[in-house]
């Protein structure tokens, strides 16, 4: 646990476990409470990155947070491009109103010419 300290990694059992090249089984039957201890510890240490604190990460930690984030960009991406899809759709609605609009002004226009001239 000192050598997963040392190297600022976060203790789990996982990681206590492959350091010490024991099942986990064994340390959740004897280690439980020490281990247990050092992870509430060492989840509670944090680093500075950016100017904002946040807590010190595993790499296995890294890796489902960095396929959460890639999972939530391509949600994000996707609707994006169905709001785009849904804007054209509009923006092609709304030329269309206007020019059936723009169809009756004229017969309107020129319905009430005719009644002028009469």
């Amino acid at each position: 646990m000192l050598r997963l300290r040392d190297s600022r990694q976060a203790v789990t059992f996982v990681s206590v476990a492959r350091e010490a090249k024991v099942s986990r089984q064994y340390l959740y039957n004897n280690f439980a409470d020490a281990i247990g201890e050092e992870r509430a510890e060492t989840r509670a240490e944090t680093t500075i990155i950016d100017g904002m604190k946040v807590p010190l990460r595993t790499p296995e930690e890294h890796r489902h947070i960095e396929a959460a984030l890639r999972n939530k960009v391509d949600r994000l991406e996707t609707g994006l491009k169905e709001a785009r899809a849904e804007r054209l759709k509009a923006e092609r609605t709304a030329e269309r109103e206007r020019g059936k609009a723009e169809y009756w002004r004229r017969l309107y226009t020129a319905v009430l010419a005719r009644l002028s001239e009469q």
